[in-house]
């Protein structure tokens, strides 16, 4: 302000329903100063997709993805595989089963409606969703998703239930 320079707008952080360590402090912060905040990885690197189960690391063949076969895998391996947070994935598809019985949402879709529906982020402040994807298929779902509606409040308490299975060791938005 002293220089006349253009104050911050918007923060980027890594957001999703077992990574919320930003809630407490962080958006608390950016509301005092008016910022907006853009979560990226909201499928949490893909764990939120159900697409790997936690044996895959010990497999000769482990699946390609986010978790495997690149430079970023280690770093995303080390966030987030962890028996805890497969477990946390498994509560919440248990609870799509149950909530919405033969025919239930993907956990993409779930984890992507928590974002849109039941997380603190607020259209009100500017916020927003940073989708990404490794090709159309994917693309094409994650926007469908952005166009649900809620989920039951079953579901959202399997999400609540999941961040406390992962909270313990939620990577820290300020590394």
């Amino acid at each position: 302000k002293a220089h006349q320079w253009l104050l911050p707008t918007v923060y980027q952080g890594m957001y999703n329903a077992t990574t919320r360590q930003v809630e407490k402090e962080l958006f608390p912060c950016l509301r005092h100063f008016g910022m907006s905040f853009y979560a990226y990885n909201p499928l949490a690197g893909g764990l939120l997709t159900g697409k790997y189960k936690y044996e895959d690391k010990d497999l000769s063949q482990p699946p390609t993805g986010r978790f495997f076969g690149n430079d970023w895998a280690r770093i995303y391996r080390d966030r987030y595989w962890k028996q805890h947070h497969f477990e946390g994935v498994s509560l919440i598809q248990s609870a799509l089963c149950e909530a919405y019985g033969a025919n239930p949402p993907t956990l993409t879709s779930a984890a992507l409606r928590w974002v849109y529906h039941h997380s603190e982020l607020q259209d009100k402040y500017g916020d927003a969703v940073i989708i990404g994807m490794s090709n159309m298929d994917q693309l094409q779902e994650n926007l469908r998703s952005s166009e649900e509606g809620p989920l039951v409040p079953s579901v959202v308490e399997a999400f609540e239930k999941a961040w406390h299975l992962t909270a313990h060791d939620c990577p820290n938005y300020f590394r």
